[in-house]
């Protein structure tokens, strides 16, 4: 075998080896692309949930301090006066 063929094959290798490799990086940025457009959407649902979360919370302790029971035993706070 002259030094003129295998080069050609060494090339011919190397061609289909380079392919392969391009297929493989495309299906994996295909899949990693998919992946992260699901992870952008679960962060945004739990942001909206979470804002759901805090409004539900701030309404409960509203509620909670303005009960009877939460007054006798806890007390207003009274406001200091400062001269």
């Amino acid at each position: 075998m002259d030094t003129s063929s295998q080069s050609q094959v060494f090339f011919f290798i190397s061609s289909v080896g380079f392919v392969f490799l391009w297929i493989l990086v495309a299906i994996f940025l295909f899949y990693l692309i998919r992946a992260m457009s699901t992870f952008s959407r679960i962060v945004d649902r739990i942001e909206k949930d979470m804002n759901n979360i805090s409004d539900t919370t701030k309404d409960l302790f509203e509620d909670l301090r303005d009960s009877k029971v939460f007054n006798f035993l806890f007390g207003k706070k009274r406001k200091s006066r400062r001269d």
